[in-house]
């Protein structure tokens, strides 16, 4: 018996011990009374009948670990009532599940690495035939070779892919949170308890003890979660669910109280692993749940109160996997297990902060499906503009000195070089930075560091293994974020190789960035914050990065292969492919530790040049860095359920795109401040309070559902009268031309103040909104900040002020840039759209850059989504 039968064979016993959700032995309701029927006789070279075998649980082409929800479609259903299976030519002894649509349904096991032919045989002799392709539960699927050393570091490891069986374990919500947390405090252990606590379910706690739960479809439940925690992808997964231990669950019958609604946590930060890590279980960076969650917000525990079953996976945690495709397989083939052991989904949400909404966001514009909703949190758009403002911020901080000092004597040295007159003063370092001076010192601090951490730090590697060093072992593992991308990106052409690269014979990961021709400060010279001399010195000397990450004198060159496919793999996100997906972005107030708050404009900027509008972009600022409230993170999984849930119930012909619009809520607006949720459609939620107040109040005796519930619109008063956020212009505010009166009134107030508040909406952007920009918008990109390479043009005089003597000061210019300086007038080098479902390879062989998986997947993964989404239509 091999190991990978062994596995299946025990997976299939631990979960039949757990009470369903296995697919080896799924207990539908049968079609058909009485024993299997054989297979019946036809020749060898069968008619094809008419209808399809449609794959729900994922596309038919990228299934893994051995079996697929399948539905049989009939032109005629009375040709299904005696239909029969067989896969690879054996005959299937199942029976198929009957559906009011008059289709059948089976879970197919055994299928075999690879190629596999499910077949179908009709009452009236005709077959029909799907190519199903199986890929190991280990992966790949669609990443193409994985990275390499990998540790596994669960003991029930059953093989080299970390496959193991998943284990099942429960908690419970008590029904006093308050007294538990009182009772349960321990002075010698900092922080605070935890209110979901353990449940065994061979000696449970007294039924008077468990909080009851009403879910959303008015299903009445004890708070019980169950934890699925098991191996994919050669990494951790964790799926949570309202559960009834004593109650079946498989396929066909899920339990009654989950509501087919999926909601996917993230971590955040950014970096590498070569070993195993653990899924996130919070909102804000992973963390969240229980207690904290009650003072910072939790919209996990709200989900799965109101019968959400929530997922996260190690490998779509950014700060420990920052490779975006293995993120999208991971989350694939989650979903994928979901509906095979669960059930089918109805759409599904997504929500993090910083590396959680990169994931998010790129995940849904180069895989579009696997979110049909999003809730981001301190955003970032993508990992690679991003790096190119975070080079900046380190090139720009080595010049001025501004960096962290070790010891005493790094700090004298720190000190002295605040006072030097060789190097920019400190007032005027926003200048060139863009932004306050904190958060690229943050930045330098936490983030530059972990996208290419050092060689003998490399996290998750097993011990002994070399590690690359330019001078001692150039032959060592290169632990940092460009190799960790080369599958995606390519390795560098060979007429650019480095010495190491050249003694080793091949070429380390391309460089997607670079500086040549930027003209750091440019717009504070012309705006007169800095002088001709510094901006001249800060251009000559502020050098760049080499393939190591190390600095050079010489600014950094990007890769050309590596920029292209930086685009078209989407790992800058170009943002074409999200129109059909609602986002609601969190933000608060910088100092955001690095987090700057325009990159939430900077999304909707990208998102309007591609789409034409941003219409299914909301914005929710707050007084809060960051998260910009404690209480939105649970409001806004509230808004976006309504938002989905209504397009869920749109019939009609309206494409994906047009019901995002059409069904946007009155609540899913941009938000001034955080003072509007009191008129939250699902009752009061005091700014500030995170959950102490809701859903229910932790308090005994306090009952905010006693409030009458105010009307909708007032929500939209209050955001005029404080909309210092939003801009003083109140006729721009979404809805407000559309209310009886109160539109009017303030349609006409805002015509009557505009000469007066307009030159303030911009003031207002950046004191209120903190919008500051970065190295490269005050060197003339725009907000968007696409270019990671720019185009050149020669030195132009007139792009300097006339004080200087222009011409002269211009020839200055020239020497630096002799090949020319960037025209952000025109695209950046190697822009171009991204690609949708691309893959590289398979476990032997890589296909730099991707190649487009083929498209013949219509009427694949339906089970992923209701038909308004549109997912099964590639």
């Amino acid at each position: 018996m091999t190991l990978r039968t062994l596995s299946v064979l025990t997976l299939g016993a631990v979960l039949a011990a757990c009470g369903g959700g296995g697919s080896s032995s799924p207990a539908p309701v049968a079609d058909n009374a009485g024993p299997s029927k054989p297979v019946p006789n036809i020749p060898e070279v069968p008619r094809q009948g008419e209808g399809e075998i449609r794959v729900l649980s994922n596309r038919a082409d990228l299934i893994s670990d051995g079996d697929a929800l399948v539905e049989i479609v009939a032109a005629d259903p009375e040709q299904l009532k005696e239909a029969r299976l067989s896969l690879n030519g054996q005959p299937l002894e199942m029976d198929l599940v009957a559906t009011e649509a008059g289709t059948r349904r089976a879970l197919v096991n055994g299928l075999a690495l690879g190629r596999n032919t499910l077949r179908a045989f009709l009452g009236n002799g005709t077959v029909l035939d799907r190519e199903i392709i199986n890929h190991p539960n280990g992966g790949p699927v669609i990443s193409g070779p994985q990275i390499q050393p990998w540790n596994c570091t669960n003991a029930a490891a059953v093989d080299e892919q970390c496959n193991q069986p998943a284990e099942y374990s429960f908690k419970y919500v008590p029904a006093d949170k308050l007294q538990t947390l009182i009772t349960s405090f321990d002075p010698q252990n900092p922080g605070l308890p935890d209110s979901v606590l353990p449940y065994d379910p061979a000696n449970p706690p007294a039924d008077e003890e468990i909080a009851r739960v009403t879910t959303d479809q008015g299903v009445d439940v004890p708070f019980i979660i169950r934890l699925e925690e098991g191996v994919q992808n050669r990494d951790r997964y964790l799926i949570m669910t309202l559960y009834q231990p004593d109650q079946p669950w498989d396929t066909f019958n899920p339990q009654p109280q989950w509501n087919h609604k999926l909601l996917i946590h993230h971590g955040g930060n950014v970096g590498v692993s070569y070993g195993m890590g653990n899924p996130p279980v919070g909102d804000l960076s992973g963390g969240g749940t229980g207690t904290a969650g009650l003072l910072i917000g939790d919209s996990i525990t709200t989900a799965l109160g109101r019968g959400f079953m929530t997922l996260s996976t190690a490998q779509a945690n950014l700060g420990h996997n920052a490779n975006l495709v293995t993120a999208a397989e991971s989350l694939m083939m989650a979903k994928e297990r979901i509906v095979e052991q669960y059930g089918e989904i109805r759409y599904t949400i997504g929500t993090g902060c910083s590396g959680g909404s990169i994931t998010q966001q790129h995940v849904a514009n180069a895989y579009p499906g696997i979110y049909q909703g999003m809730i981001v949190q301190c955003s970032y758009p993508d990992v690679w503009t991003t790096a190119t403002q975070f080079a900046d911020y380190n090139l720009l901080s080595h010049y001025f000195g501004n960096q962290l000092a070790m010891d005493e004597e790094g700090f004298q040295e720190v000190f002295a070089s605040l006072l030097s007159a060789e190097v920019i003063p400190v007032v005027q370092w926003s200048a060139f930075y863009g932004h306050l001076p904190l958060n690229p010192l943050i930045s330098d601090l936490a983030f530059f560091p972990s996208a290419y951490p050092d060689q003998e730090s490399c996290p998750g590697l097993a011990e002994g293994v070399p590690v690359y060093d330019a001078q001692e072992r150039p032959d060592g593992l290169r632990c940092g974020l460009l190799d960790y991308m080369k599958s995606q990106f390519g390795p560098r052409a060979v007429e650019v190789w480095s010495p190491n690269e050249q003694l080793l014979g091949e070429g380390f990961g391309g460089i997607p960035l670079d500086n040549v021709g930027v003209q750091y400060g440019l717009q504070s010279l012309q705006s007169g914050l800095i002088t001709g001399d510094q901006f001249l010195k800060v251009n000559r000397e502020i050098g760049g990065l080499s393939v190591d990450i190390d600095y050079q004198a010489e600014r950094t060159v990007a890769d050309t292969q590596a920029l292209k496919n930086a685009y078209r793999t989407g790992a800058i996100n170009t943002a074409e492919h999200l129109a059909n997906v609602p986002i609601i972005d969190l933000r608060g107030p910088d100092p955001g530790i690095a987090h700057d708050a325009y990159h939430s404009w900077q999304m909707r900027a990208r998102l309007e040049a591609t789409q034409g509008h941003a219409d299914n972009h909301v914005i929710w600022y707050g007084p809060i860095p960051l998260i910009g409230d404690t209480v939105y993170t649970t409001e806004a999984l509230l808004a976006m359920d309504l938002w989905l849930s209504e397009m869920e119930a749109d019939s009609s012909d309206l494409s994906v795109q047009e019901k995002v619009i059409a069904h946007k809520p009155l609540y899913a607006r941009d938000r001034c401040l955080s003072v509007s949720s009191i008129f939250d459609p699902s009752g009061p939620i005091v700014p500030l309070t995170g959950n102490l107040l809701y859903p229910d109040p932790i308090i005994p005796g306090l009952d905010l559902s006693l409030l009458p519930p105010p009307p909708a619109e007032a929500g939209i008063v209050v955001d005029a009268v404080t909309g210092q956020a939003c801009g003083l212009d109140v006729s721009e505010l979404p809805v407000v031309s559309e209310l009886p009166l109160v539109g009017d009134l303030l349609g006409t107030v805002g015509d009557l103040l505009s000469p007066l508040t307009d030159p303030l909406v911009e003031l207002q952007q950046l004191l209120i909104q903190t919008r500051f920009g970065t190295p490269r918008t005050v060197a003339g990109d725009d907000i968007r900040t696409l270019t990671n390479k720019c185009q050149l043009k020669p030195v132009d005089p007139a792009d300097y002020p006339l004080a200087l003597d222009a011409e002269a000061f211009a020839a200055q210019v020239a020497e630096i840039f002799p090949q020319g300086v960037c025209d952000y007038s025109q695209p950046g080098q190697g822009v171009a759209a991204t690609e949708t479902w691309l893959q590289y390879g398979d476990d032997e062989t890589v296909i730099y850059g991707g190649d487009v998986i083929s498209t013949d997947a219509r009427q694949s993964r339906q089970g992923w989504a209701s038909p308004a989404f549109e997912v099964g239509v590639q």
